[in-house]
């Protein structure tokens, strides 16, 4: 997209009605549909601006939390990069894990990476680490958009929201966006996890 696109192609998106027959599902896939077209023409520029960003706010909100271990991930596509934080991570002697998809239907594992160590991949062909499985402090997650109120539109997969409900103590999670990704109407469903904070390329906003 040029850089003369005007900015209300990124205004907040509105879900349309929930229809009887689809009910949430067919807004969300609505939804999915039209966040990928809006991420796939942000500019290239804007993009990394909002990776530094967001790594710099994630980095403040890490060190207020001080966790003892943080789950991170990969970005495929055009979704926000973090990875530049890991290097930090390993500095403050923290532990990073990354997620790991044993098959479909199941929830994630999360392995440790250690400095220096080269990532494998996981059952999706997703880069994943080979370290010991460990239940992380907080778990960083992409998104797709986000409400404010803390709710994540993912890529369809659901891994993230099985694996929540899988996990058996408390974790504190954290999604990253781009900020022109915010959904005004989020078609939440049961078995959606609000998030405790969401980061963005201009805030951290507290959820939970």
């Amino acid at each position: 997209m040029p850089e003369s696109t005007p900015a209300s192609l990124f205004n907040s998106v509105v879900v349309p009605p929930r229809v009887a027959v689809g009910g949430a599902g067919a807004s969300k896939q609505y939804l999915r549909d039209t966040l990928y077209h809006r991420r796939r023409v942000i500019p290239a520029d804007l993009s990394n601006t909002t990776a530094w960003k967001a790594a710099n706010h994630l980095r403040t909100l890490l060190g207020q939390l001080g966790p003892s271990a943080v789950a991170l991930y990969v970005p495929r596509g055009s979704e926000v990069n973090i990875m530049p934080l890991v290097e930090d991570l390993w500095q403050w002697q923290q532990t990073v894990c990354l997620p790991r998809v044993i098959s479909r239907g199941y929830p994630l594992a999360f392995n440790v990476w250690a400095q220096g160590e080269k990532l494998g991949h996981d059952a999706l062909g997703i880069p994943a680490a080979d370290g010991p499985e460990i239940i992380p402090a907080v778990i960083v997650m992409p998104m797709l958009g986000y409400s404010r109120r803390g709710y994540r539109l993912g890529s369809g997969g659901g891994y993230y929201d099985l694996t929540l409900s899988h996990l058996k103590q408390p974790v504190i999670t954290v999604g990253v966006c781009h900020t022109e990704l915010e959904v005004s109407d989020f078609p939440a469903e049961p078995h959606d996890h609000r998030l405790n904070h969401i980061v963005t390329g201009r805030e951290i906003i507290h959820c939970l």
